[in-house]
């Protein structure tokens, strides 16, 4: 073969990022050695695989592209080889490229993480953070082989393994009247001042929520953060619709309380996506495990906030 595989990880990089600056930050090395790979490959080769766009980065040729679909797929079938043989002898072994939703991973990451630790050492996790709509990218490019995310962004033919059903609540002043009641409804918050997720599908599917009521909310300031948020509430500026409860919010603590949401509300689904290429990797295949034990055994319930109704009288 005329090309290393180190100079397919580097044109890989390259593709995958469209620039070659943030291909070397990923890979930690110099940005002439990405270069030096896709001249080399191109050469070898005998066409163009980038046009070079000064101040835009490298965009790819539509040979450039053919080419990275095939790098893809050997680079893949290399790292599930190595996988393979490295677990032979029982104990699953490798890495797992993870992403996760950013405002989640506090909750979400810590009780898989820690089993994977406990029951198989030898698996390595490779984490990324992002977006719903970065990591539905990373996953159809392959840039990841697991995703802990929303179902909502995703293909419908994506693989996808539930985790729980994350419906919505809301976020108030601790001194808000409101604060007092037990359940609140949509109509008890909609001409009070929101405050908003501002990342791809978060306000899409908020919106959704109050119009589905025929309700619009007054939303006053939008943050990118989801502690952000959680701050802004507590200086009483406003309240918050989130899907991820933490164990301290319901205990007036930080100057917020959490309440559940009474009504016919969408719930999305939040769990597991991973690539069907990498179905049958033993990695794979020990996190998914993990995954469904930790719903047996109730593990994210603290999670989901949900409307304390009185029992059925009969």
């Amino acid at each position: 073969m005329r090309f290393t595989f180190k100079q397919l990880r580097y044109f890989d990089a390259a593709l995958r990022y469209g620039s070659i600056a943030r291909a070397a930050e990923e890979m930690n090395i110099s940005q002439s050695s990405i270069t030096a790979a896709i001249d080399l490959m191109e050469g070898n080769i005998g066409t163009a695989l980038f046009r070079r766009i000064p101040a835009k980065g490298i965009v790819p040729t539509d040979t450039g592209l053919e080419v990275g679909r095939r790098v893809v797929a050997f680079l893949e079938n290399c790292r599930h080889f190595e996988s393979e043989l490295m677990s032979l002898q029982g104990s699953p072994t490798g890495t797992l490229r993870v992403a996760c939703f950013e405002p989640t991973a506090p909750y979400v990451l810590p009780p898989i993480l820690k089993r994977i630790a406990a029951l198989y050492p030898s698996i390595r996790i490779d984490l990324k953070e992002g977006d719903m709509q970065e990591i539905a990218n990373l996953l159809k490019e392959g840039g990841v082989d697991m995703a802990l995310t929303y179902g909502v962004a995703l293909p419908q033919d994506q693989p996808f393994r539930s985790l729980f059903f994350a419906r919505p609540f809301v976020l108030i002043p601790s001194d808000w009247p409101l604060a007092t009641r037990q359940n609140l409804t949509l109509h008890d918050l909609a001409d009070l001042p929101m405050l908003m997720l501002d990342l791809p599908a978060s306000q899409s599917y908020f919106n959704r929520l109050f119009t589905s009521q025929g309700l619009r909310p007054k939303v006053v300031h939008t943050s990118k953060s989801s502690s952000v948020l959680r701050a802004m509430v507590a200086a009483g500026l406003g309240y918050t619709l989130m899907n991820i409860n933490s164990r301290i919010e319901n205990e007036h603590l930080s100057g917020y309380v959490a309440r559940p949401l009474l009504g016919d509300l969408e719930e999305p689904n939040f769990g597991l996506a991973y690539s069907a290429s990498n179905e049958k990797s033993t990695v794979l295949q020990a996190v998914l495990r993990i995954s469904d034990d930790l719903v047996r055994e109730g593990q994210f319930n603290a999670l989901e906030l949900r409307p304390n109704l009185p029992p059925n009288k009969h």
